[in-house]
């Protein structure tokens, strides 16, 4: 006989066995698991009704930013558009003659850059240059305005070679100028109106057209030609002043 016990007999096998439920009961057990785990979501009208408006409302937010950023990125371009022709208007605006133009306007007490904006606007800088009125020179003197004053500087009337001199022309030029500014205290918008149309058109619209009977704006300023030619002496006066003196 052995030392070790025999190992226990095995339980009978009814006793092993366990029930197993029926058909029926087993399909019963499925669907409840089904029941107990599935998930299921409703919603009412009126939520759905919230739900779409923010759906709405984020489209529409979406579609304003976008719009937000073209404008944006075209006032950046239109920006950067205007900074380069500015830039090349800046270019265009030389300033030749330069010491003649100092020298003369310290002599009748004016802006030189004003005086420069005068001689780019009437003849950019040509000295021969003649209009189709008959306006010659730097500054661009018609004839009757020349034979005023060419003998106040020991010039002959008659001799109308000399204005197209440089220097006669600005000398000449300033003095006009000067005589201009003074009878309008010094406004740019009349000296340039007047210097261009004549002080009696002048007098004539601060009469009709001034709101304080002493000045102009440009937008008062009757004659297409003059107010366009006042408007860009302003634009050549201002940059002559920025980058000149």
């Amino acid at each position: 006989m052995s030392n070790y016990p025999y190992p226990a007999p095995p339980p009978p096998a009814a006793a092993t066995q366990r029930k197993t439920p029926s058909g029926r009961n087993r399909r019963s057990n499925r669907n409840r698991k089904k029941k107990k785990t599935g998930f299921s979501f409703s919603i009412t009208w009126w939520q759905g009704c919230i739900l779409l408006l923010m759906v709405v409302a984020l489209m529409m937010t979406a579609f304003s930013a976008r719009q937000a950023k073209i404008s944006m990125d075209t006032l950046l371009d239109d920006r950067e558009t205007a900074l380069r022709e500015y830039e090349r208007e800046v270019d265009r605006h030389q300033v030749k003659y330069r010491e003649w133009i100092e020298y003369y306007a310290s002599v009748y007490e004016i802006d030189p850059a004003f005086v420069a904006a005068i001689i780019k606007r009437e003849s950019d800088y040509d000295p021969h240059a003649v209009s189709y009125a008959g306006a010659m020179g730097l500054m661009q003197f018609m004839p009757d305005s020349f034979e005023w004053i060419a003998p106040k500087f020991g010039i002959s009337a008659d001799d109308k070679e000399a204005i197209y001199e440089p220097e006669n022309a600005i000398k000449m030029g300033c003095y006009l100028l000067s005589y201009i500014t003074k009878k309008y205290d010094g406004d740019p918008i009349l000296t340039a109106c007047a210097y261009h149309a004549g002080w009696g058109n002048v007098d004539s619209w601060i009469k009709k057209y001034s709101t304080d009977g002493k000045t102009l704006t440009i937008a008062q300023i009757p004659m297409d030609d003059t107010r366009y030619y006042a408007g860009k002496v302003l634009n050549a006066y201002a940059i002559y002043q920025q980058y000149y003196y």
